[in-house]
């Protein structure tokens, strides 16, 4: 009887000092719980594929080792890869899936995941320092969001300042406005009213975006690619195989 009690206590315990880790982190459980439904809840959105045709993944060394022969044969037309993170994290398999993706004839772009509490300065520092963007065919990205940020606990003006640092220091060093990641309740927080001359890729999960304010849609964190072992991120682009085709040429342009 007494190891039942103590045990319940213990559950008790972890519960409490969970929740109260989660409130010093601004995370109240309704808000976990919306968030889940939003973005993980879901398998993802059925995509109209007469309306949107132009399919691609996004990956980071989550998902391990890749054969990318067998992606490029699973109508996988482009690929976000995960480059950098913070002011000093390099993604361990960034070389080896560019490689991969290039000697497979699948169109790269590359993405830095953005560190709030830290400086903008030196997050796009970093990713200058390991990205070679006149080797990319998408320009490059910047992914803002609160999932991996959830225990910062700078201001949303704060992290909007670093932010457009990051921003005016990647197109200083480019001459290229980077494209900015987010998903539906970043936006809101943190982008939507202050940055209206970047591009956006968008993450919805369970609905399609309900404006056309977006390049890219990520519309499934589970989807399954041929040569990926993992689930992975499916993102479309908003609009034709030709408008694809002149969006590349666009960007290849600007950097001659």
């Amino acid at each position: 009887m007494m190891k039942k009690k103590t045990k319940k206590r213990i559950r008790i315990w972890v519960i409490t000092i969970i929740i109260g880790i989660m409130s010093l982190a601004g995370i109240s459980y309704p808000y976990f719980l919306e968030t889940y439904r939003n973005y993980y809840a879901c398998e993802g959105v059925k995509i109209d594929r007469n309306k949107y045709s132009v399919y691609g993944i996004d990956v980071s060394s989550h998902q391990g080792e890749i054969d990318w022969q067998k992606v490029s044969k699973d109508n996988i037309k482009f690929c976000f890869m995960k480059a950098t993170e913070g002011e000093d994290f390099v993604d361990k398999r960034y070389k080896e899936n560019y490689l991969g993706a290039r000697n497979n004839n699948i169109l790269i772009g590359v993405y830095h995941f953005f560190r709030f509490g830290t400086s903008g300065k030196s997050q796009a520092q970093n990713f200058i320092n390991n990205v070679a963007i006149k080797h990319l065919d998408l320009p490059p990205v910047l992914d803002v969001e609160r999932h991996g940020n959830y225990f910062s606990f700078s201001k949303a003006n704060e992290i909007r300042k670093e932010i457009k640092i990051f921003l005016q220091e990647i197109e200083s060093q480019y001459s290229i406005k980077p494209i900015i990641y987010t998903n539906v309740e970043g936006y809101k927080r943190y982008i939507d009213g202050y940055f209206p001359e970047y591009e956006i890729w968008i993450c919805r999960i369970c609905t399609e975006p309900q404006n056309d304010h977006w390049s890219f849609w990520q519309y499934s964190h589970k989807g399954t690619v041929r040569g990926i072992k993992t689930k992975v991120d499916l993102n479309t682009f908003n609009g034709s195989k030709e408008d694809f085709i002149d969006y590349i040429n666009k960007f290849k342009a600007k950097l001659l």
